[in-house]
């Protein structure tokens, strides 16, 4: 059938795309674990923070609601998202 023969061609595809990429390995799991977790925690206080206000917080506010100058959430959140990409990879 044909649609079996394109289903072999996506599975190939795919099982060659992922060999591509390295695995993790336990350090680095675990590393990387934190960063997202890390991540989720910021986020989780600004929906904190917007459901005081009610309405999206400020950069300015959220940095003080977690204690950290503009920068350093900045740097965290973004630490955080290439954390998490690299885990889904």
């Amino acid at each position: 059938m044909k649609t079996d023969r394109a289903s072999t061609d996506l599975v190939r595809t795919y099982l060659k795309e992922i060999g591509r990429v390295d695995l993790l390995t336990h350090e680095e799991e675990i590393v990387l674990g934190k960063r997202v977790q890390r991540g989720n925690e910021l986020n989780a206080l600004r929906d904190e923070l917007a459901e005081e206000l009610g309405d999206k917080p400020t950069l300015a506010a959220w940095a003080e609601k977690a204690g950290l100058p503009e920068t350093s959430l900045k740097r965290e959140l973004e630490t955080a998202r290439k954390a998490k990409r690299r885990m889904v990879e």
